[in-house]
């Protein structure tokens, strides 16, 4: 019965994601002896949460199972509460019978309420969205007598003993069902809308593939390179797979970043790399946390300023300056990586050059019309001996793209001429790869707004990707500061839609949100621009606001980086009088295209 697990046994290995064995023996049962209308989904993303396993039939309803490999010989209840034991003592933890309960209560409460409304409303209909506990370690007998006073009939509490062809309906009790009177098939729609996977969980189940050209560029070398590339030409692929093969070669790998969220993205596509490595042998690090871990191994505080030149020139001294005064030889690297050069300066290369090891291999990777920060890159260019760079040649490059939608790379070059970014480097070709078979249908639309619309078109541009069929998880929304950032983030939460972001009025927290903002949350995505440079989703959903930081070749880098990070879906809502004539040239409406 293909296309009814998912994801399916072969993509289940191909995942970084671990499958308990209690998992993967329950969802085999299930498999093997549930009726075929009915679709299997483990650790599916449910808005924020990753449920074991839900089964689901579009005719009768849904079952949620939380599956636990316990020993219950180390559990117990104590006055409601229960515990796990172990040679340290005994420490309370959460009863998986209310975490079951959680998701239930979330899909009827939050996620599809018309159904809590039918449960509020007819007691017979309490069974549409039923739940289960699971122990594979333990019998039938021993999880109903730990959790005999959770024992219900809607909600089976059972071990690996009754993994019985002819228990399925203890198991699953709808399981011979064919329909319920009391189940809306309009419902369906929003179900598969959080049960699906969405695409980018599928995307990590297929091995990273590159271009002859592009495999050039990943080879390792000894020796210092820049790589330049137009958007979407594969620049982020080729520092993955070199990073990879260098590690399974034994070599220890520094990838850097500017940007602080960057990273968890560099790492997803390094799972996908065809070699076998540690990965101990790859350190992912943002430049300026790669400075704050070596003056605390130094044992000197990092120092206090703000400005650009505090942070692109005094922060890379003071380090310099104290690893002279201290005399520790912190950890060298084979090769240093960088992504997104173009927002390095040259104080910050030698300050990592310091790190490298007799092999010296260094890339550079950058393309300077994403240079949003204004950063002098005159350092990069030329043979540059007096300028204490060790780059020779000239610049390797990537010109084809193979990321964006023909329309959307098309209007990222009309911008760019437009509003005179770097024209060095142009696109040669546009050949967009396929997106796991899926059929390519690429939308943009571009409506001038007033800003105080922000809202309630960002809103409607979430239901219209929904509509079309498109998961929370593969939608970004980027917004100009934090402050709207953290008024769009409460309005959707307003509406029981969580998110994952990277704002906060507070630096603490925004580091923290940044530090877990990554494309496998479930949640959908809301970021600067600034924090999403470097990234690629299927969805964009863009606002610019009436004002915006920044002198106009900086905001004009910000806006083209912004509209070139689609896959496929670029909503761009401007309240910029800057922009309105570009906007003129681009579709107003999805369903003309």
């Amino acid at each position: 019965m293909a296309h009814r697990i998912f994801p399916s046994w072969d993509q289940m290995g191909e995942l970084p994601d671990k499958f308990t064995a209690g998992e993967i023996a329950l969802a085999r049962f299930l498999d093997k002896y549930l009726p075929e209308e009915w679709k299997i989904y483990i650790q599916p993303f449910l808005n924020g949460h990753r449920p074991d396993i839900i089964v689901f039939n579009p005719s009768v309803g849904i079952t949620i199972i939380e599956v636990k490999d316990w020993n219950l010989v180390h559990y117990h209840f104590a006055q409601d509460t229960l515990f796990v034991s172990d040679s340290k003592g005994s420490y309370p933890i959460k009863n998986p019978v209310y975490q079951v309960e959680q998701y239930r209560e979330n899909i009827i409460g939050q996620l599809i309420p018309d159904i809590g409304e039918k449960v509020d409303k007819t007691i017979n209909a309490l069974g549409l969205i039923k739940t289960g506990l699971y122990f594979h370690n333990a019998t039938t007998a021993s999880a109903k007598e730990l959790f005999k006073d959770f024992s219900k009939d809607y909600r089976p509490i059972f071990g690996h003993d009754e993994l019985k062809a002819e228990n399925l309906f203890k198991i699953i009790p709808d399981s011979n069902k064919n329909s319920s009177f009391y189940w809306k098939k309009e419902w369906n729609n929003d179900i598969l809308f959080w049960l699906d996977p969405p695409f980018h969980t599928l995307e990590r189940t297929i091995p990273l593939d590159l271009t002859s050209q592009q495999k050039n560029h990943a080879e390792p070398k000894s020796g210092h390179f820049r790589l330049r590339g137009v958007a979407g030409s594969g620049k982020t692929q080729v520092i993955a797979f070199r990073a990879a093969k260098l590690a399974s070669q034994g070599f220890d790998v520094l990838i850097v970043t500017f940007n602080i969220t960057l990273w968890h993205y560099i790492k997803d596509l390094i799972q996908r790399a065809p070699f076998q490595f540690d990965w101990k042998k790859i350190t992912f690090k943002h430049f300026h946390g790669f400075c704050s871990d070596i003056l605390n191994e130094i044992g000197v505080d990092f120092p206090q300023g703000e400005g650009d030149d505090f942070f692109r020139i005094v922060i890379p001294s003071y380090v310099e300056e104290a690893l002279e005064k201290s005399g520790i030889n912190s950890k060298r690297y084979d090769a240093i990586l960088i992504d997104e050069g173009q927002d390095f300066c040259l104080e910050w290369y030698k300050l990592l050059v310091r790190f490298l090891r007799d092999r010296n291999e260094l890339l550079l990777v950058c393309d300077k019309k994403q240079n949003i920060y204004g950063v002098e890159l005159s350092w990069i260019d030329g043979s540059l001996k007096g300028k204490g760079t060790q780059f020779r040649g000239d610049w390797r490059k990537l010109e084809t793209v193979f990321r964006l939608p023909e329309k959307v790379a098309i209007a990222a070059e009309k911008f760019s001429l437009m509003f005179n970014l770097n024209q060095e480097l142009k696109t040669e070709r546009i050949v967009q790869q396929s997106l796991f078979e899926r059929p390519l249908n690429p939308h943009i639309v571009w409506l001038n707004v007033e800003p105080n619309q922000r809202l309630k078109l960002i809103w409607y541009a979430f239901n219209q990707l929904k509509e079309e069929g498109y998961k929370a998880s593969d939608m970004v929304i980027l917004l100009p500061n934090h402050k709207i950032g953290m008024e769009c983030v409460n309005h959707f939460e307003s509406k029981n839609i969580y998110v994952n972001h990277v704002f906060d009025t507070d630096n603490e927290s925004s580091r923290y949100h940044k530090k877990s903002f990554w494309m496998g949350d479930s949640r959908i995505k809301m970021s600067t621009i600034h924090s999403f440079k470097g990234w690629e989703i299927l969805n964009v959903v863009l606002y610019i606001d009436d004002t915006f930081w920044g002198d106009n070749s900086q905001l004009d880098a910000v806006i083209y980086t912004a509209i070139t990070r689609t896959r496929e879906n670029l909503i761009v809502f401007n309240a910029h009088p800057r922009y309105i004539e570009f906007g003129n040239i681009l579709p107003t409406k999805w369903n003309e295209q």
